[in-house]
């Protein structure tokens, strides 16, 4: 075969022909005929050249589109599917364009959503937290206690710089008197103050300086002031001692402080909890670290006074409370199934245990068991450490006394005869 300097360049092979041409001419080189080559040889060369040929001819653009598979469907005659095209609002699969939008943490004195079933949980028990700026930190530590039970709710009415002493900036005493005549929903009452108490109190015209006696009388009063409408509107009433303080004239003002409440709240009809051993080391001292309520070492007093609690500290504050609370609470629960039934389906159990009871023939067995005889509350006294006395009172004398054979038989090292009844009868049946 003549080999071919000069192809017809047409428009579409122009980019493909000048980039093979060594290619081209490889190819043609190698289809001489050898005048030795067999038939067999020469239309197996022919073949390639034929499909070599075929490859540049397809268009450019069709080989951009479909590839070497294009190619080979036009080949052999397969047709291939279309691929869809694109949606024009389709976005790409990543994950940052399915982020949700909303609030990861919902508090728990709101009404929480019961997981899975995504209906509202209506509160049924209801926990108000009176006081100060530590108030505000236990109630965010019943929040988060209570976090599994979102049929209790966790309202908080504390107001920071408040205390007993200043009723001209707020009155405690009024403030329980209104909250118990507003008829509202409350179960258990949470009470905390103390922080800004150790000032002078005005009684009247006169000005009482802070833990003398009249200072201490007036306080006492406000305490009891604070209880007793709370517990005459049938609330549970729990008052949180004060921690220990890192200074240490603050320290013994709280210690007298938590005196007055533990006499008082008391008195008034209130529950007083002591948290002071949870927050003080081994020796009663304060210390702002300490275990938490997983047995942790954390800080549990904030910094940089120590006054404060951390979120640790404020779950461990409310560790005090919860159990209190939790009692209260399940204190009304029916813990007892059949007590909560209808009268008429209770008879009727009654009597199907009855039936139950005569039938096994308890009745009976119950009737024929005689009373058991009366026992004595005290019975004769008997001496430990005297020796024994024969009927007479008289001392019994080895040499003398008439043992009788059983005697001898214990004198002359013999075993004596069992007596019915005794320890040592092992005779069987037993005579009825």
């Amino acid at each position: 075969m003549q080999q071919q300097d000069n192809l017809p360049v047409t428009a579409s092979r122009g980019k493909t022909l000048g980039a093979s041409r060594a290619k081209q001419e490889a190819i043609d080189q190698s289809l001489v005929v050898s005048p030795g080559g067999s038939r067999v040889g020469q239309l197996t060369r022919v073949a390639v050249l034929a499909l070599c040929c075929w490859g540049l001819v397809v268009p450019v653009s069709r080989a951009q589109e479909g590839g070497f598979p294009e190619f080979l469907q036009h080949l052999f005659g397969l047709s291939a599917r279309p691929a869809p095209p694109p949606h024009r609002n389709a976005k790409p699969d990543h994950p940052r364009a399915k982020r949700v939008k909303g609030q990861d943490y919902v508090p728990s004195s709101r009404t929480r959503e019961a997981s899975g079933a995504g209906a509202r949980v209506q509160p049924t028990s209801f926990v108000t937290v009176l006081g100060d700026s530590l108030a505000m930190m236990a109630a965010h530590g019943l929040s988060d206690a209570f976090a599994n039970r979102p049929e209790v709710s966790i309202a908080s009415v504390a107001r920071d710089l408040s205390g007993l002493t200043r009723d001209d900036y707020y009155d405690w005493p009024k403030a329980a008197r209104d909250l118990a005549a507003s008829k509202k929903e409350i179960d258990v009452a949470v009470v905390m103050l103390g922080i800004n108490d150790l000032q002078p109190m005005k009684d009247g015209g006169e000005t009482l300086d802070p833990l003398s006696d009249k200072w201490r009388a007036l306080y006492a009063q406000r305490v009891e002031a604070v209880v007793t409408p709370l517990r005459d509107a049938h609330i549970t009433v729990l008052w949180a001692g004060l921690p220990p303080m890192p200074d240490e004239r603050f320290n013994a003002q709280a210690i007298a402080l938590n005196e007055i409440y533990r006499d008082n709240v008391e008195k008034a009809g209130g529950r007083y909890v002591d948290i002071w051993d949870g927050f003080a080391d081994q020796n009663g001292r304060y210390s702002a670290f300490g275990p938490d309520v997983d047995g942790q070492y954390a800080r549990l007093r904030s910094a940089p006074n120590g006054v404060y609690f951390t979120k640790a500290g404020s779950a461990k504050l409310a560790q005090y409370l919860e159990a209190d609370i939790r009692r209260t609470l399940d204190k009304g629960k029916t813990q007892n199934d059949i007590a909560a039934l209808p009268p008429d389906i209770e008879q009727e159990a009654d009597d199907i245990n009855a039936e139950i009871r005569r039938e096994m023939g308890a009745d009976k067995a119950s009737a024929n068991v005689l009373p058991s005889p009366t026992k004595l509350e005290v019975g004769p006294i008997l001496s430990l450490t005297a020796r024994p006395a024969a009927p007479n009172a008289e001392l019994l004398n080895a040499l003398s006394a008439n043992l009788g054979v059983e005697g001898q038989s214990v004198r002359l090292g013999q075993t004596a005869p069992p007596q019915l009844g005794r320890a040592d009868d092992f005779s069987w049946p037993r005579p009825k």
